[in-house]
């Protein structure tokens, strides 16, 4: 699971990969890889980049909005970054926000300004209990806000104390959720499959590097499947 340094400026220039689209960030993988394994080099550290940058990348897009185009604004619904409703959560956790990397949107400018005095007012510790105000993926060490705007802001600007989040294992994700990075596939219990567009590329691409790296054995199995 990736540490996070609670210390790690955002303002700073992301590299390139944070930027680009899902065959873009899929192209730049294959030639590293190339590179990596002509050299007889440990490809984990190169995985473990990717993933990295992604992950700052969303982090330090979600003060304001991450899906594309940027040019709509409706309220943050959770499957769109990824379907998660279809899969049952393994359970929850309390978790410090310091410690994640932490996507909590706020989509309307004027929701988040109705929202900011119930934010500035809410104790974070309010948060901890009771229903859980988003997901946590473990193997990427990443928290996401799903609540009502004033919940996210608070979760946002404080950055501090502990949350309620259903846990989510990318090994439970694998067989149920795939992606081509143009669009997500979704397993039913009956065997079918449905389909929604990829609406943020990067958390496709960053699920498909999760899987290569923690559940390569489990991509596998979907390549066979494609």
């Amino acid at each position: 699971m990736f540490g996070k340094n609670p210390a790690q400026p955002l303002n700073g220039p992301l590299p390139p990969l944070g930027h680009l689209d899902f065959a873009s960030t899929m192209k730049f993988r294959e030639m590293a890889l190339e590179q990596f394994r002509a050299h007889g080099w440990d490809a984990t550290v190169l995985l473990d980049w990717m993933i990295r940058t992604l992950l700052n990348s969303l982090m330090a897009d979600s003060a304001s909005r991450i899906f594309l185009p940027k040019t709509e604004t409706s309220p943050f619904v959770l499957d769109d970054l990824l379907p998660l409703s279809a899969v049952e959560p393994t359970g929850r956790a309390k978790l410090p926000l310091t410690r994640t990397f932490l996507l909590a949107p706020a989509w309307s400018n004027r929701e988040t300004a109705e929202a900011l005095h119930q934010a500035a007012e809410l104790p974070i510790e309010e948060l901890a209990g009771g229903a859980a105000v988003g997901v946590y993926l473990k193997e990427l060490n990443l928290a996401v806000v799903d609540a009502a705007p004033h919940e996210s802001l608070c979760c946002r600007f404080l950055g501090q104390g502990t949350v309620l989040l259903d846990t989510y294992s990318l090994r439970d994700l694998a067989p149920v959720i795939r992606t081509d990075g143009a669009d997500w596939f979704v397993t039913e219990a009956d065997g079918g499959e449905t389909y929604c567009p990829v609406l943020e590329p990067r958390m496709a691409a960053l699920y498909r590097l999760g899987l290569e790296r923690y559940c390569p054995d489990l991509l596998s199995t979907q390549r066979e499947e494609d």
